[in-house]
């Protein structure tokens, strides 16, 4: 698929969600450590968990309506983001190959410093609850 095509996808999430779309602008990225720097994870001492998708995939799109009733339920309690890897106006492509992100969805958790972890287990909605209620 052509780069330029994929600017004219548009984001899954959005703030009505209940998932912000977070760009490349919101993160620092070191030699050692990415960290999220986004007032929107502020309120829970910078824990949360950023989904990281492409519009045009299918699994995503299937997975979407499951992670919004996630987030609805943890609205004000615990904080998810979402990145559009394709999203080329705002760098976000070039945060995936920083992260080195082969497959999508993959969600990745914010520990309390802010900073970008892998997630340890299988991306399933009863994990990502039982993660939520274990780190509130």
């Amino acid at each position: 698929m052509n780069k330029n095509n994929l600017i004219n996808f548009k984001n899954i999430y959005g703030e009505e969600t209940g998932i912000i779309e977070l760009k490349y602008k919101d993160f620092q990225i070191n030699k050692s450590s990415i960290k999220v720097k986004n007032k929107f994870f502020d309120h829970n001492n910078y824990k949360g968990i950023v989904i990281f998708y492409a519009p045009w995939c299918k699994h995503c799109v299937e997975l979407s309506s499951e992670f919004i009733n996630l987030a609805q339920d943890n609205l004000y309690i615990f904080p998810i983001g979402a990145v559009n890897i394709e999203d080329v106006k705002n760098k976000n492509d070039k945060l995936a190959q920083k992260l080195k992100i082969e497959q999508i969805p993959i969600v990745k958790y914010i520990d309390s410093k802010g900073i970008l972890k892998e997630y340890p287990y299988n991306t399933s909605i009863e994990n990502l609850r039982y993660f939520i209620n274990m780190n509130l």
